[in-house]
């Protein structure tokens, strides 16, 4: 049940506490006096998708709060505490939108900030919101299978997690097998070229840095003459320097005057010495290399050979090595693919006949809901003024499962004696499908309680007697839910328990709307004004008393 909502710098609502009731509340208010935005502030509570340009003008933000009451609501209380969402017996389920100037919004429950998405599902629990043009949904034939599960939903969700599991295994061996197929055609063609592949790789027998280490080898050879050549040179400026040699004499000469030369010396005596070695390494070095003719043509033709194999099974070394693993995956699933599929085929068929026995199970509760429904929405729509109908729920068999079971549902009606049957959407008008869907809410608020209904200007397109009709329904569906209902309809309006104004001002620059509760006497007034128009009179105030006390009769 919504307790209240609080609204924020929302469009034409600067700040508006609005405190709901029990039973049967109406929203009345002259044309554009922000009736359809207040249900647009439910909606994004319930997760719909937010604009900035709701946010209220000169505002950086706006926010909607609403406070339900879901004490009883066993569902919606274990979906919260499976998303560790807690709340306890005393409290109040606080969800709350903070539009920013982004265009993107905060979203809360309980003081927690969840994802959008998280609203949408509770939001599903709490309130279901009938609009204007939601008659529309009955002419779509996809969504006559959706309203009729609708009548049967607590008995088929356990049901439909059996199936959900089964179809998507059986989904997945299909594909799984299906694949094993196209593998399979032309199998001993693909093994042969297969296992050429591998060979082939396997014989180059490659590491993963060899082709680093044959670049570095083969520059080398490359340019062994240039090598040589430099090392000569290099050679001859060491045998020819007699720098070093001088330093010492030097050294050596004077060291008696000084004895801290003697550490100098020594270390001189050091490079000397090392000086030598170099010399000796360098030419060492240089006199055993030479310019190998047959490793230089064997790296080129290794080099060559790494070419061809990346050019024909990856960009690198490595890449090459992965083609292999993944071809000899491959190989292997071909070389065993028949015993493969056999299995598969087997777990398949026997997830068949389990997918099989819980589409019929399905199927059967669909039938039974919708015997029932063919029953009971005749007489709803009797009262509805919708004389000498006929309808029928036909149930046609698929040819294969789909993801809601394996069953084809249509609505189909006749409106006229004497006319065949034939599907909702060619024969019926708007105002008679709004009649239809006002007549399903009334049957499927019977079973179930939980969530509040709302009702946005479903009297378009009715008046008169079938409009206090649309009424009694929903007073009706108000013994067992919280039912709000925005309307023109003074036959509506006044049947309500409880009656909403809603009014738009302009002070100064500034244009906004305010809610206010009608007592018994503004309720008069309000209906006199539905009924006549601007001009209130003593005639229209009467017709609107008469009205009240009329309509309080048949309740």
């Amino acid at each position: 049940m919504l307790i209240s909502l609080n609204i924020s710098n929302f469009a034409v609502f600067e700040n508006e506490t609005i405190n709901f009731e029990n039973g049967f509340n109406v929203f009345t208010g002259e044309t554009g006096s922000g009736k359809s935005v207040l249900i647009e502030a439910l909606s994004l509570i319930l997760g719909e998708r937010s604009s900035k340009d709701l946010i209220r003008k000169g505002k950086k933000s706006a926010l909607i709060e609403a406070i339900f009451d879901i004490s009883g609501n066993r569902y919606l209380e274990e979906f919260l505490e499976s998303n560790n969402i807690e709340i306890s017996q005393e409290d109040y389920l606080i969800i709350s939108r903070e539009l920013l100037e982004n265009g993107k919004s905060i979203n809360k429950i309980n003081t927690r900030t969840v994802p959008l998405n998280m609203l949408k599902e509770v939001g599903k629990y709490l309130i279901d919101i009938y609009g204007q043009f939601g008659h529309e949904s009955l002419f779509k034939k996809e969504n006559h299978i959706i309203l009729l599960d609708s009548l049967v939903q607590r008995e088929l969700s356990p049901l439909f997690e059996v199936y959900s599991s089964l179809y998507s295994e059986h989904s997945k061996k299909c594909r799984e097998i299906e694949t094993i197929k196209d593998k399979l055609e032309n199998k001993d063609l693909k093994i042969e070229q297969l296992n050429y592949e591998i060979n082939e790789i396997e014989e180059a027998d490659l590491k993963p840095e060899e082709e680093d280490e044959l670049l570095k080898e083969i520059k080398k050879l490359s340019n062994v003459q240039e090598i040589k050549g430099s090392l000569y040179e290099a050679n001859k400026i060491l045998s020819a320097s007699a720098g070093m040699n001088n330093v010492y004499s030097l050294l050596n000469k004077i060291k008696s005057y000084d004895e801290k030369l003697e550490n100098f010396l020594s270390r001189l005596e050091i490079i000397l010495e090392e000086q030598q070695f170099f010399a000796h390494d360098l030419r060492d070095y240089s006199e055993k290399l030479d310019l190998d003719e047959s490793k230089l043509n064997f790296i080129e033709n290794r080099m060559s050979l790494i070419s061809r194999l990346k050019r024909k099974y990856g960009y690198s070394i490595d890449k090459i090595i992965e083609y292999k693993s993944s071809s000899q995956e491959e190989l292997n699933i071909l070389t065993e693919a028949e015993t493969k599929l056999s299995m598969l085929v087997k777990e398949k068929d026997i997830l068949y006949k389990d997918l099989k026995k819980c589409a019929e199970e399905i199927s059967k509760l669909r039938k039974n809901a919708a015997s029932m429904l063919e029953k009971q929405i005749l007489k709803e729509l009797d009262d509805l003024n919708m004389k000498n109908i006929k309808f029928k729920v036909d149930i046609q068999g698929r040819n294969s499962f789909a993801a809601d079971g394996n069953d084809q549902v249509e609505f189909l009606i006749s409106t006229n004696v004497g006319s065949d049957l034939n599907s909702v959407q060619k024969v019926v008008s708007g105002g008679e499908a709004s009649r239809i869907m006002l007549a399903f809410k009334k049957i499927t608020s019977d079973i179930d309680s939980d969530q509040t209904m709302i009702f946005d200007e479903i009297d378009s397109g009715i008046s008169g007697k079938t409009s206090q009709m649309s009424g009694i329904k929903m007073n009706y569906i108000s013994a067992k839910h919280q039912v709000i209902c925005v309307t023109h309809s003074p036959q509506i309006a006044s049947i309500s328990k409880n009656h909403f104004f809603i009014e738009k001002k302009v002070v100064g620059n500034n244009t906004y709307s305010t809610v206010r509760k009608l007592d018994e006497e503004n309720k008069i007034y309000e209906i006199a004004r539905l009924l006549s128009g601007m001009k209130i009179t003593d005639k229209s105030l009467n017709n609107a008393k008469e009205l009240i006390e009329s309509n309080n009769n048949i309740q």
